[in-house]
């Protein structure tokens, strides 16, 4: 994390999201029915999922921080993917209601109505707020690498949008005299919905199915083990995601007349640059192989690691070329 109150946010993003969309989800839920809004009415569930998941997020960080034990080898990262998932499908299902409901009010004129101008003024409120949350949550999401804040940031986004809309709808209600309009932006919110929510469904399964990392990020990982003296070629890499964190298998090709300390010691030097190189390494296996003879060194273990300054990685290279 570049600064060290980013640890303070990455505890208390949670119950900010929760607070704030709690207030919210009440605020949109009055003023919509006191105003006759549907679209503020449909609007009202924008909160209500960011306060289920402002309630994972506190419950995700918390499992997903806890250390490695004897019955969960590779950490507790998934669960936040299992949250996702449970979200997504949650909020598609209570979206498809909406969505037909808003259908069947749009098709029936006799309940066209033309909304109070309060519900103008409380979705301008929820487009500052939501804002300001989609500023917030992003950037913990960069400096933490969560998926679920990454939701959460994403759900504050498509908030602003969707309370945006609705404010033109009202206007538009209300000033032009077409009251048909409330309800074409409940079914557009929906809609809106149904794409955010097979979003998080669809990241929430690569994710839980060990997805590999980004193409961009693997093309740093080679030169960075190239660059080390003694290894000749990367040989095969495998990546993926963990939950916040990720995890790299390397195989790299040393010279065949290297003894089995020497070829060690170049794999903790790969470790220790590619460590200090790359953020959010959780854990990291590099084995090295005989170049000439195909004879594999004993891998290092899968073992978390921890970013490590690039000066102990010369003193491994310069150890080794001694």
């Amino acid at each position: 994390m570049r600064f060290d109150k980013c640890v303070s946010c990455s505890r208390t993003i949670g119950w900010v999201g929760l607070t704030t969309n709690l207030v919210l989800m009440v605020m949109k839920g009055f003023v919509g029915l006191v105003s006759g809004s549907q679209a503020m009415v449909v609007d009202t569930m924008y909160s209500a999922k960011d306060v289920v998941t402002s309630l994972l997020v506190i419950v995700g960080m918390a499992v997903s921080d806890k250390p490695l034990d004897e019955k969960h080898p590779y950490g507790h990262g998934k669960i936040e993917f299992v949250l996702s998932l449970i979200i997504s499908v949650i909020f598609l299902l209570i979206t498809g209601y909406l969505l037909v409901h808003a259908i069947q009010i749009l098709l029936d004129p006799e309940r066209h109505r033309t909304p109070h101008l309060i519900a103008l003024w409380a979705a301008v409120v929820a487009v500052g707020v939501n804002v300001f949350m989609y500023a917030y949550a992003r950037c913990v999401a960069i400096e933490i690498n969560s998926p679920m804040v990454r939701t959460l940031a994403k759900h504050s986004h498509s908030d602003a949008v969707a309370s945006g809309v609705v404010a033109v709808g009202i206007v538009g209600a209300h000033y032009l005299g077409m009251s048909w309009l409330d309800p074409v932006i409940a079914i557009f919110e929906t809609l809106d919905l149904l794409y955010l929510g097979g979003g998080v469904f669809w990241d929430a399964y690569k994710g839980l199915m060990d997805r590999s990392v980004g193409i961009s990020l693997l093309d740093k990982v080679q030169p960075l083990a190239t660059a080390v003296s003694g290894v000749i070629e990367v040989k095969q890499l495998r990546s993926r995601h963990v939950g916040q964190e990720i995890w790299i298998d390397l195989v790299v090709g040393v010279d065949g007349g290297l003894s089995v300390e020497q070829a060690h010691a170049i794999c903790e030097a790969v470790k220790a640059r590619i460590s200090a190189n790359i953020s959010h390494i959780g854990a990291m296996n590099v084995s090295a192989e005989s170049q000439h003879e195909g004879a594999a060194a004993p891998a290092t273990p899968i073992v978390p690691t921890r970013p490590q300054a690039l000066t102990e990685t010369d003193d491994l290279v310069a150890e080794l070329e001694s």
